[in-house]
């Protein structure tokens, strides 16, 4: 099993955002692993470009899959509507 993984398992069991430092820690006890300095690094970078989680801030992280489906999409249309309204003050500036 690979660390991620561990950490997946670890936060679906908990079904809440952990603690970076808590979750480290179960994930590779889970693994029969000690906390050392690299293998704790290794992880936090390993988190940091898996897709399946979320930094929530405070330390905090958690699983993508938890986020609302809504939410992205508004952020996607709020970015481009965004965009639509930058492009129309530049046309009104222009004209």
């Amino acid at each position: 099993m690979q660390t991620t993984d561990a950490a997946y398992e670890v936060l679906k069991k908990h079904g809440q955002a952990m603690d970076i430092h808590d979750l480290l820690d179960e994930a590779l006890a889970l693994l029969g692993l000690d906390r050392e300095p690299r293998k704790a690094a290794k992880l936090y970078t390993d988190l940091n470009l898996d897709v399946r989680f979320q930094y929530r801030g405070n330390s905090q992280w958690s699983l993508k899959e938890w986020l609302p489906k809504t939410a992205s999409r508004l952020s996607a249309t709020t970015a481009r509507e965004r965009d639509d309204d930058e492009a129309e003050d530049l046309e009104e500036d222009e004209g």
